[in-house]
């Protein structure tokens, strides 16, 4: 069933918007996509797909706006708080008795404010300069903003500089950074694409994980069978 508003796309469609907005829209649940696709629609008074896919090549401003309703970029700081809870008492202190430092990333990062509550945690232990941060998200506007880091203060950019990276990174089209890491946190990614997708992108970040490592993903996921990416479940939403 189609929600009000959103348009059904077929796979020409799906081909055409996919060339147009350099997203793999055929890897996002439909229902999403289709959401996305009507509101464009309406908001550009137009009446087809095919006429928004011949304006984002046009449009660059049309084709952003497409990117950024697609890729949701809701974030805050410490958002979720009972996760950062879990982090706080129960995951760094875990990994710090057990590492000399801690390795980070921080997958679909958007705008940097999960990288940077992590390193407020880490700051507050007194671990943050053992540590490396590496956020990631695919849209370069979005970097930036990680970069720029306007959700927290001079005195935490400064502090923090020497230890947060950033970079531009599709989850679904390329690989996992070079290196493994011993927490990764990708919350509130994988429930806007397909299954398969889900899966290839778990068993990625998996893949990324050093021995011992751990995985934490949003509050309404989880995976069906952890055994499958060699995980076990530690924790709620924790593997």
């Amino acid at each position: 069933m189609i929600a009000p508003g959103a348009v059904q796309l077929g796979q020409a469609d799906l081909a055409q918007l996919t060339q147009a907005s350099g997203i793999a829209l055929e890897s996002y649940r439909q229902t999403h996509v289709s959401a996305c696709v009507g509101r464009a629609l309406a908001r550009h008074g137009i009446g087809t797909s095919a006429d928004l896919a011949r304006k984002c090549w046009r449009d660059p401003v049309a084709r952003a706006a497409l990117r950024r309703s697609v890729l949701v970029p809701v974030t805050g700081l410490f958002r979720d708080p009972e996760q950062f809870e879990l982090l706080d008492h129960c995951v760094l202190p875990a990994l710090l008795r057990s590492r000399p430092g801690l390795s980070a990333w921080s997958a679909g990062c958007s705008d940097g404010s999960e990288l940077y509550s992590l390193a407020l945690l880490l700051r507050r232990r007194g671990a943050l300069e053992r540590c490396r941060l590496l956020g990631s998200d695919v849209l370069d506007e979005r970097v930036e903003l990680a970069r720029r880091g306007a959700m927290v203060s001079e005195a935490v950019r400064s502090e923090t500089r020497a230890v947060l990276r950033w970079e531009r990174r599709d989850l679904l089209q390329g690989p996992v950074p070079a290196g493994s890491f011993d927490l990764i946190l990708c919350r509130n990614v994988a429930i806007y694409f397909e299954p398969p997708a889900q899966q290839g992108l778990h068993s990625r970040l998996a893949g990324a994980l050093r021995r011992g490592g751990m995985l934490l993903l949003g509050r309404s996921e989880r995976l069906l069978w952890p055994d499958r990416f060699g995980l076990i479940q530690t924790g709620p939403h924790l593997y």
